[in-house]
């Protein structure tokens, strides 16, 4: 198992980028030979609930196959929504 990959969020984590998005994960954890997935994460200017959506299930994935995930500078952006749905804790984002 490789130690780590890093991967990079998209300026819009909205509904609109959510297909997208849902197939990079799918492709990064299709692979599962990663002990820690490292998101950089400040370039986030935007994110909808259908985005903090699809990050938690990311991290629900990641920790059912025990794969650590570190955040690498989570924008305001996010950590605010994040914050208002109340997942902040759940995502890891502190």
């Amino acid at each position: 198992m490789s130690s780590s990959v890093e991967f990079h969020l998209p300026e819009s984590l909205t509904i609109s980028q959510a297909h997208a998005l849902h197939d990079d994960f799918e492709s990064l954890l299709d692979k599962n030979a990663y002990a820690e997935i490292i998101v950089h994460a400040d370039k986030v200017g935007r994110a909808d609930t259908a985005g903090i959506q699809l990050l938690l299930a990311f991290v629900r994935i990641t920790r059912e196959r025990h794969i650590d995930v570190t955040w690498d500078k989570p924008s305001e952006s996010l950590q605010e929504a994040a914050g208002i749905l109340g997942l902040s804790s759940e995502l890891g984002l502190h």
